[in-house]
């Protein structure tokens, strides 16, 4: 059965156009042709219809084959053109295949003409396939392009042997910048080392010439000093070779949280076993022996004070997570500023430590808008501290006065203080100032983390202060206004 074949034939000889047909047949081929022998219904035929392939004469009367190549490249069509003539020198035939020509075949020679017109054709679709398979790839590209642009990640690829940057999406060059184009990948995105980071994954993501298996790596950028779970791959590109893909997603938080873990974890195993294991022991030891009235007496006093301090640590870390979980908001009241420390001081009137406490409220302070219990709890934690760290008989004073648009509340003592250089620490969750006096008082390092957080959540700040002459002033605000307005 012949094989069905479109051919535009440039020639100007009837008899040479028979010779090339009838030699078609003999090949196999039934050809559905048009003989052209003009510039005009060349560009005409090439327009209409769809052609499998082109041949041409060498040289016709105001027409050559060098001609028709010239107008089959400018029409931009793939298709395999073959040079037929009688009459052609080798520079020639060389010069035309340099421009483009796919094959010549001497008229003398047609037997030639079928094996290569099959050849071309076979290249030809080769050549059609391999076009819709980077179409294909680059469609696929675009579409990529369109996802990582809306994903909060860092994403580029880049060159597996020059380490060129060959693509950054949005959310990369607005932290590293738009200035990428032909910059290699480690001195864009970690603060231009002069070589290949030590942690590169390039000689581990491809092996005999495949792809391996993913690689994730967490590192600590050097430009932001923010962490990142590093992903990456090889994948091929647009123009065939093989690329690093990599995905960064920045885990700064989740490593902040694995750090307060390991903080929980210390303080439960110091700050909570210390008060348990003093508990445990005099319990025990009151069970077994036969103690005196007032040794007895001195010995439950010991597991009540260590029982507050554990119900003290247990409280404030419940709270803090409480108020820190996305569910939990601020139930909001009007608020008088005097009741507020009126009612905080009353709690404290015959505290053990033996220290006075001094109200000291700015007359026709308006009053704010927060929530009663937190705002409560803020001032135990306040004076709960200012009693602690302050020797018997000094004067606790809490005060309220007004700002711009805020209430600066403040509780001062006359107590050890604190050092100037810790002042912003004392609010970091379970740090605790590392002294003597101090230790001996106690404490669970949450109690100013959770009045920092309570505050915030009010849109309000905290600071401390030195007091004058001696001890430590906390001042807070909260605004007059609500914080939703």
């Amino acid at each position: 059965m012949s094989t069905p074949l479109k051919i535009l034939i440039v020639e100007d000889s009837e008899d040479d156009l028979f010779l090339l047909l009838h030699e078609l047949r003999k090949s196999g081929f039934a050809p559905e042709y048009l003989s052209v022998c003009t510039p005009q219904t060349m560009s005409s035929a090439l327009q209409d219809r769809v052609w499998d392939v082109v041949t041409s004469d060498y040289n016709m009367p105001g027409f050559s084959a060098m001609s028709a190549l010239d107008i089959l490249q400018k029409s931009e069509l793939d298709l395999p053109f073959i040079v037929v003539s009688g009459k052609i020198g080798e520079d020639q035939a060389v010069a035309a295949m340099k421009a483009g020509a796919h094959d010549y075949v001497m008229k003398q020679n047609l037997s030639r003409l079928g094996p290569a017109i099959e050849r071309e054709l076979r290249e030809s679709d080769e050549r059609k396939k391999r076009r819709e398979a980077e179409v294909a790839l680059k469609r696929q590209f675009s579409q990529f392009r369109t996802i990582f642009d809306a994903m909060n990640a860092v994403i580029y690829v880049a060159d597996m042997t020059t380490h060129e940057l060959l693509y950054m999406n949005r959310y990369a060059k607005a932290l590293f910048g738009q200035n990428w184009e032909g910059k290699v990948c480690y001195t864009v995105l970690q603060g231009g080392k002069s070589k290949p980071c030590e942690f590169c994954t390039n000689p581990y993501l491809v092996k005999d010439g495949a792809p391996q298996p993913a690689i994730t790596t967490e590192h600590k950028n050097s430009i932001n000093n923010r962490w990142y779970q590093w992903t990456d791959r090889a994948i091929e590109w647009t123009d065939g070779r093989l690329v690093r893909l990599q995905i960064a997603v920045d885990i700064t938080e989740i490593k902040e949280m694995e750090r307060i873990k390991d903080e929980l974890i210390s303080a439960v195993s110091h700050e909570m076993r210390t008060p348990l294991t003093a508990m445990l022991g005099f319990t025990e030891f009151l069970l077994e022996n036969e103690v005196e009235a007032d040794k007895r007496q001195e010995i439950i006093e010991t597991i009540h004070k260590e029982t507050e301090r554990l119900n003290e640590l247990i409280g404030n870390f419940l709270d803090m997570q409480r108020l820190k979980d996305e569910s939990v908001s601020i139930t909001e009241s009007v608020l008088s500023v005097e009741d507020i420390l009126n009612q905080s001081a009353k709690l404290f009137t015959f505290n053990k430590e033996m220290q006075r406490i001094k109200v000291e409220c700015q007359p026709g302070l308006p009053r704010i808008i927060g929530d009663r219990e937190k705002l409560h709890q803020v001032m135990l934690n306040l004076l709960s501290n200012a009693c602690k760290y302050s020797p018997p008989g000094t004067i606790i004073t809490i005060d309220a006065k007004a700002g711009e648009g805020e209430i600066i509340f403040s509780v001062q003592d006359e107590g050890i203080g604190i050092p100037v250089d810790m002042r912003e620490k004392v609010f970091e969750k379970f740090y605790r100032i590392d002294n003597s006096d101090r230790r001996m008082a106690g404490g669970t390092g949450l109690g100013l983390a959770l009045v920092k957080d309570i505050i915030s959540a009010h849109g309000g700040r905290v600071w401390i202060e030195s007091n004058d002459p001696v001890g430590s002033r906390v001042m807070f605000t909260i605004p007059t206004r609500s914080p939703a307005s």
